[in-house]
């Protein structure tokens, strides 16, 4: 096993260290109209996006972080990226290997978004703003956060937040520099002080949580988030649904390519690279810390689902079986419901229509839908191990003096567990890989963890890696548990 493991890290080392070398042509951009014939990559919900869709004359593809748009690009799976022009600085250029062919032909109003029902907390907003201008710590934070001083000096501190009254819910959609990123659990980033400065003037401490673009605009729709930040442009159409502060900043669109003339350092060897890479990934900035916050919030999720689910699905079993009609029809109803659409959806549903106003957590809501699920898929198991075990084996153990209830469990359950345990198995299993998707309402789970150290370092391997190989061990460690249970089942 050790030396499988050292031969997949070297050869998965081998083709991310391959992936920075390039072998494709020089790419000059004077204007936008040379994009034309190019694959052209940009973040997922952006004001870029919508701009480029609508040319034919290029091949557009989408990603939901800038680390990866970035990795794209330095793989060769697009030959331009379109993003903030703050957003990959001078450090992250130089090593990653690219450069900034050309600067966009247009800036873009960039402020904070509310709900229409918030008015005053955009108004306060504003009020914040003019104030800053006013004293200069607007121009301050801008000189800091959007010249690379922050990148060179490589510490950060940010406006104390020393309010006590009612939380502000930040959503944010964006996770990387200079807007918005977590060191050691802490946010920082030019929008962060901002919204600092608002909470101080309001008495109201920061709440900050991280979420898709699309997920992060639902937030504040559905009143989960009280604002939206995140480089989030003012355009027209968001105006219709949502009240804006005025404009903080007017960013312009920076096209990266990769650069031909650049080195990239790997420190000589392999082995080297690697404990660099694991140096920058896990060390730096305490971000293990992601990942095992992350693990344990994994491992909560999909424990209480199992645990819920398992007896929502007995009862959903029973109703099954029921003589009333109405029970019968309930449970073939929530069955063919829950079997009919993705785990994604009805996590959305729950969190954005269900519950949106009952000020119930994330994790809740996620605890629910998941068991939810798995309700359904026990149901179907209970069904079918029960009936795998002969009727006459009830009709012997009754012969044989035992209550229904003693023959039921000390006769056909242990049997019925035999033939169930290697389906539930397979269920849990898919349930712990199913809970990845729970970052779309801002839980930061294992594989949130890995995307919040890949928007800090914009380094895939290790961070999804590391991911891989908990994600691997957990259902290894849950298939172990649930072998030994029911190797100690033994049928009378």
């Amino acid at each position: 096993m050790k030396r499988v493991l050292l031969l997949a890290l070297s050869v998965l080392a081998v083709c991310s260290c391959a992936g920075n070398k390039n072998n494709t042509p020089n790419i000059e951009l004077h204007s936008e109209a040379d994009l034309a014939g190019l694959r052209v990559a940009a973040p997922a919900g952006t004001s870029y996006e919508l701009g480029l869709s609508s040319r034919n004359d290029i091949v557009l593809q989408t990603f939901n972080s800038e680390s990866d748009v970035l990795q794209a690009l330095i793989n060769g799976k697009v030959d331009v990226i379109v993003n903030d022009e703050v957003v990959y600085n001078s450090v992250i250029r130089k090593d990653n290997g690219i450069k900034i062919a050309m600067l966009g032909e247009e800036t873009f109003p960039t402020g904070f978004m509310f709900r229409k029902e918030d008015r005053y907390l955009a108004q306060a907003m504003d009020a914040v703003q003019q104030r800053m201008v006013v004293d200069g710590s607007m121009q301050s934070l801008k000189e800091f956060w959007l010249t690379d001083v922050y990148a060179e000096v490589g510490t950060y501190v940010h406006i104390p937040d020393e309010s006590t009254g009612k939380p502000l819910r930040v959503a944010t959609c964006s996770m990387s520099a200079p807007l918005a990123f977590q060191v050691n659990g802490d946010w920082y980033g030019l929008e962060i002080d901002i919204l600092r400065q608002l909470g101080n003037a309001l008495n109201r401490p920061l709440e900050i949580k991280a979420y898709e673009p699309a997920s992060g605009i639902l937030a504040v729709k559905t009143g989960q988030a009280d604002v939206l930040c995140g480089c989030i442009f003012i355009t027209p159409e968001r105006k219709q649904e949502f009240i804006f502060s005025e404009p903080y900043h007017y960013y312009r669109p920076a096209y990266f390519v990769v650069d031909n003339e650049a080195t990239i350092d790997h420190d000589g060897s392999l082995l080297a690279w690697m404990k660099n890479s694991i140096r920058r990934n896990l060390i730096a900035e305490g971000r293990w810390k992601y990942i095992t916050n992350g693990l344990l919030k994994t491992i909560k999720i999909t424990l209480l689902s199992i645990l819920f689910g398992s007896l929502m699905g007995a009862v959903i079993y029973n109703m099954s079986r029921s003589r009333r009609k109405w029970m019968r029809s309930f449970a073939h109803i929530y069955n063919s419901f829950i079997d009919g659409i993705p785990d994604l959806v009805l996590l959305l549903i729950m969190f954005y229509v269900v519950f949106a106003s009952t000020g119930i957590s994330s994790d809740a809501v996620a605890i629910i839908s998941f068991a939810m699920f798995f309700a359904a898929s026990a149901c179907g198991i209970y069904r079918s191990s029960l009936d795998a075990v002969p009727p006459g084996q009830m009709q012997a153990g009754l012969a044989l003096g035992f209550t229904r209830t003693q023959s039921f469990m000390h006769i056909v359950l242990p049997q019925a567990l035999r033939h169930g345990l290697p389906l539930f198995k397979a269920q849990c299993i898919t349930l712990l890989k199913g809970t990845a998707i729970v970052g779309y309402i801002a839980i930061q789970d294992l594989t949130r963890a890995g995307d919040m150290i890949r928007s800090r370092t914009f380094d895939a391997l290790i961070p999804l890696l590391v991911v891989t190989v908990l994600y691997f061990l957990l259902a290894w460690l849950l298939g172990l548990l649930l072998n030994l249970a029911s190797s100690k089942i033994k049928v009378l």
